[in-house]
Formats: C-alpha cells, sequence, structure tokens
C-alpha cells in the first residue's frame, strides 16, 4: 500500500558557518520549537538514460526519519511536488515491485539502478504560530552526495541547504505568500532560493547523460517553433490523462482519443519536418493506433448516456423500461470492454516508443530546413498533400453503393479519422497560413462524419440487441422507435457529408 500528499517547499542556500534568520514575526510564526538533529541515508534510483530525473520524477530508498520507506516525487513546479510513500523494504538492491509499476510510464519500462547515495544531517525547527499549531516545518541539512555511475568523480559533493515545508492542507497560494515573506529574512543572512531545488539534481550534477541535455527552441516565425510548441502541450496532456487512466481514475476518453490524434496530426502531416528515420514513423502510426483505440472507448462511451434516449418526448414514451435497461447493460459492457483495450496499449512498447519520440521533439528538436520556413510555404505543402487524400476518404464514405454495413462503417471511420487529423493539423498553424475557407470547410466536414460514425455504430447495436431480444421473446417495438430515429439521423448526417465532400 502507498499514500500520496501534497509536499509545498521552498530550498535556501545557506552558507555553512551562517546562522539561520530570526523567522519570528514573518507569515503568522509567533513561535519556534528547535528538535535534535537526525542523520537519513537515501538512495536515488533512475534508469540507464535518467528517464526520470528528465521527467522530474525521483524516487529513493530512505532511511532515518519519520518517513523511513521507499518515496516517489513527482515535482509539479520549483516549490510544489506530489510524493508518494511506500514500505521500506528489507532489500535495499530492489525496487519493490508497485514502485516500479507506479513508475511504469516515466521509466519506459526500463529497469532502475541506484545513481546517487546522499546522506544527510537534518535539523528539524517547528514553526508555530500564536496558538501553538504548526504552520511549517524548517529542516537544516548538511548534505553529503556520492554519484554512483562509472564517471563518479572521487570525492563526493557537500553542501548546505535548508529546507521549509508548509503542513499539509494548506492552500498553495497561502504557502507561496508565507515564502515570499521567508525571501528576505533569508537574505538577510546571505542566502536565497537554492539554484537547484532538488538534492538529486545538484547530486548528479556533471552526469554524462544525453537524456537530460535539451536544445534550442527553433526560431520564432517558423512552422519548426509552432510544431514543437504543440508538442510540448500533447505530450503534457497525453501524460496526465495516461496517469488518470492507469491509476484508475476518471479521465475523458474522448480528450485522450483527441490529444493522441493531435500528435499523430504533427508527426504524420508534418513528416518532412522531422529527421529521416523509422522512429518518427514508428511514433506516427503508434500515435494513429492509440487515437482509434480511445476513439472507439469515447464513442461507446458517448453511447451508455445516448443510445437509451429517444430526440423527443413522444418517442421517449415509446420506449419501455426492460428495452432501456437492455441497451444501457449493453452498452456499459462495450464500454468497459472498450476501456481495457486502451490501458493494455498503454503498456505496449509502441506507446513507449510513441513517448520517446515525443521526449526528442520536444527537449531536442531537430529541425529539418523545411520546417524552418515561414508557416504559410509549409501550409502551402501540407494542403496539396492532405486535400486530396481527405476528398477520396470522404468520397469512399458516402458512395452511392457501399457493399455492405460493416464496410459502409469502416470507409467512414477512415474518413471520420482522417478528417479530424487534418483538422488538427491546420490547428497547428492556424487560418493564417491555411485559408480560412479550407480549414473551417474541414471541420464541417470533421463534425458532420462524427455524427454519421454515432449513428451508424447505433444502429449496430440497436439491430444485434434487438435480435437477441426477439430470440427470448421479447418485444422489440422500443429497439425500432430508437433505431428509426437513428436512421433519420444518419440520413441527415449522409448527405451534409456529401455537401461537406463537395466544398473541400
Amino acid at each position: 500500500m502507498s499514500d500520496t500528499h501534497l509536499e509545498i517547499e521552498r530550498t535556501y542556500d545557506l552558507p555553512d558557518g551562517a546562522a539561520l534568520p530570526d523567522l519570528i514575526g514573518v507569515g503568522g510564526i509567533l513561535q519556534t520549537d528547535h528538535q535534535e538533529p537526525f542523520d537519513l541515508d537515501a538512495t536515488y534510483w533512475d534508469t540507464q538514460r535518467y528517464d526520470l530525473v528528465a521527467a522530474r520524477v525521483t524516487v529513493r530508498r530512505r532511511t532515518g526519519g519519520h518517513d523511513a520507506g521507499w518515496h516517489i516525487k513527482r515535482a509539479a513546479s520549483d516549490t510544489v511536488r506530489h510524493e508518494q510513500h511506500f514500505p521500506l523494504t528489507e532489500d535495499p538492491d530492489a525496487v519493490p515491485d508497485e514502485v516500479l509499476a507506479a513508475l511504469f510510464t516515466e521509466r519506459r519500462g526500463r529497469g532502475l539502478r541506484p545513481v546517487v547515495r546522499i546522506t544527510t544531517t537534518r535539523t528539524v525547527t517547528r514553526l508555530l504560530d500564536e496558538d501553538g499549531d504548526q504552520v511549517a516545518e524548517l529542516a537544516d541539512d548538511r548534505v553529503v552526495a556520492e554519484r554512483l555511475d562509472d564517471d563518479a568523480p572521487a570525492d563526493p559533493r557537500t553542501w548546505r541547504e535548508v529546507e521549509v515545508e508548509a503542513v499539509e492542507g494548506v492552500d498553495p497560494q497561502v504557502a507561496e505568500a508565507l515564502f515570499a515573506a521567508l525571501d528576505g529574512r533569508f537574505a538577510a543572512v546571505g542566502a536565497g532560493p537554492a539554484a537547484v531545488a532538488s538534492k538529486l539534481a545538484r547530486g548528479l550534477a556533471g552526469v554524462p547523460a544525453p537524456r537530460l541535455r535539451t536544445e534550442e527552441k527553433p526560431h520564432k516565425g517558423t512552422a519548426a517553433r509552432a510544431l514543437t510548441k504543440r508538442l510540448r502541450k500533447l505530450r503534457g496532456a497525453l501524460l496526465g490523462l495516461e496517469a488518470r487512466l492507469r491509476s484508475g481514475e476518471a479521465a475523458d476518453l474522448a480528450e485522450t482519443a483527441e490529444t493522441a490524434l493531435g500528435i499523430a496530426a504533427v508527426f504524420g502531416s508534418y513528416r518532412p519536418a522531422f529527421a529521416a528515420g523509422a522512429e518518427v514513423d514508428r511514433a506516427a502510426a503508434a500515435a494513429d493506433a492509440l487515437a482509434a483505440v480511445t476513439a472507439r472507448a469515447a464513442l461507446a462511451e458517448y453511447l451508455v448516456e445516448r443510445l437509451p434516449r429517444a430526440s423527443s418526448p413522444a418517442q421517449e414514451a415509446l420506449i419501455d423500461s426492460i428495452t432501456r435497461e437492455r441497451i444501457l447493460a449493453s452498452t456499459r459492457q462495450r464500454r468497459d470492454d472498450a476501456t481495457r483495450e486502451v490501458l493494455l496499449s498503454l503498456h505496449e512498447e509502441s506507446f513507449l516508443e510513441l513517448l520517446d519520440a515525443l521526449d526528442d521533439a520536444v527537449e531536442r528538436p531537430r529541425p529539418t530546413a523545411w520546417a524552418l520556413r515561414d508557416p504559410k510555404q509549409v501550409a502551402q505543402d501540407v494542403s496539396a498533400v492532405e486535400k486530396p487524400r481527405i476528398r477520396d476518404l470522404v468520397r469512399a464514405a458516402v458512395g452511392d453503393d457501399p457493399a455492405d454495413e460493416a464496410g459502409d462503417r469502416e470507409a467512414t471511420e477512415r474518413a471520420w479519422h482522417a478528417t479530424l487529423r487534418a483538422r488538427m493539423a491546420m490547428d497547428v498553424l492556424g487560418d493564417d497560413a491555411f485559408p480560412h475557407a479550407l480549414w473551417k470547410r474541414v471541420g464541417t466536414a470533421a463534425d458532420v462524419l462524427t455524427e454519421r460514425v454515432r449513428s451508424l455504430h447505433a444502429l449496430e447495436q440497436l439491430r444485434v440487441q434487438a435480435g437477441i431480444a426477439e430470440r427470448g421473446g421479447e418485444g422489440t417495438f422500443g429497439y425500432g422507435v430508437l433505431a428509426g430515429d437513428r436512421v433519420r439521423m444518419a440520413e441527415e448526417s449522409y448527405d451534409e457529408a456529401v455537401h461537406a465532400l463537395n466544398r473541400v
């Protein structure tokens, strides 16, 4: 079992011989309670490539103090961290399975090894208000950090730092106000906010790790700058959604599908912006695959809410409770099955390769000459490829003679997927680069195809459920009412799709 809490703290660099500042009167602090010094011994772990540090995540096994055990810290900012605690295990040379599982995405599925050992002599001062309630805790640390890699220097690094941590449950804005007030008192004794807020980052100084290297952003005004900016935003959104899905928390499946498709749009539609190589091609394919599986789950979730309901009160009155319950049970089962598929996809090697490619594109961009042009020039090249591709797929989806219903659905889904992706690709550079009329028409086609896909899947499920009811001797009238409603919506979306095709 583990527990998680929010850690809000600020670290100050203090000269070794300097006295602590007087903090009475700062931020409601009116009393102090000095504790006896004690020792902490922590070993920090990371992958061979230092994936955790690059993701602003630390994992350590620490002995000593009141919170001995395995700790995972995820930095939300320089002062705010989400800290997860796991029990201390006997074997210091093996990371517990539950810790590895909690770090699966950040470590990219790779194994961990010890990278730094940090020993600390800590003296704690409790900072109290006028009633004796604790406002914050000050930890005066003398630190020794020993790198454990093959290129480690012979002598460990030593320094002194002071951590001030707000009590658990405090409002982050209140904590920031406290820290701002403390800054002046620390400045008066020659101290200031630490240049490096993490003991691990300071202990790793000088480590030869390409994963920790970053490149300058592409120049403003180029398509490459817009692509890098969009991928950074999409990467952050994907990691946040993935973490919620993996932990079992509620996550917006439609947003997940849209995020994955946005990544596919950048890697796919703007493929010449990236260096040649199979890595980017695999990343684009992985993003497309993730978008497809999450789109199916999002569609299943939509049908849970909408399929049992007709579009008018008069039709609603014709649907009996048994029919509605059968449909709900069926749609919920499909949603749960589709969500499991999404979770399985997050454990595949292709997903981890996609994250690696995103890291490289965001942190170490190597834009091609094609991408370093004006966005309007790049947009012309993208339009020349995307317009005929969308037109062909939409034409196949709304053809007069589909081979069968399944073929109709598949063709419509391909057109839907491609049109959504093209709209997202255009959004990267915006309608300042792409003709506004084209941008708007592609968006209209995407919206129309979304409704058509929903209607076709709804009809397929209703027919299956009606067949089951009929074989069981139950009435099928309610299914017919809902199916008729969806047939009307499918026909309307078909006509709109034909119109949209003629305008792309």
